[in-house]
């Protein structure tokens, strides 16, 4: 029951960082047509832009916290499986490319590296970094 329940906040942490990040590029890009010059005021930018901070630092953070219990409680994450999506990052952006959308590509990098970001530091060990090293 506990292991759902740690699914369910990872999956919740999942969902706020990417509300997170998508209401930064939101609010952190110009958007068109809100005043006559096509941008934000900046007191609605940085009002947008705290609350995307806000959004993703407590998606992150139940994201990262919820891989660390599954890490301590079934063992070490086995990271090569992120190596499937790690493969379809060049794929993507080759992809974006040709059809000629150069825009999406730092979007799309943006996005992957603000997730991946909060998977690899929950699964990462934080013991002592000298237990961790191989005897020669």
């Amino acid at each position: 029951m506990a292991r759902v329940a740690v699914a369910l906040l990872a999956v919740l942490g999942l969902l706020l960082a990417v509300a997170g990040l998508i209401a930064a590029l939101a609010w952190g890009l110009p958007a068109l047509g809100l005043n006559r010059n096509g941008r934000n005021p900046v007191d609605e930018t940085l009002r947008g832009l705290a609350f995307a901070v806000t959004l993703y630092a407590v998606g992150a953070v139940l994201l990262a916290s919820t891989i660390q219990w599954f890490r301590i409680r079934y063992g070490p994450i086995d990271l090569g499986a992120f190596a499937f999506a790690g493969a379809m990052i060049p794929v993507l952006c080759v992809w974006m490319a040709v059809l000629g959308y150069w825009t999406n590509i730092p979007v799309l990098l943006f996005l992957i590296a603000g997730i991946c970001t909060p998977i690899a530091l929950g699964g990462r060990p934080w013991g002592n970094l000298l237990s961790l090293r191989r005897p020669s």
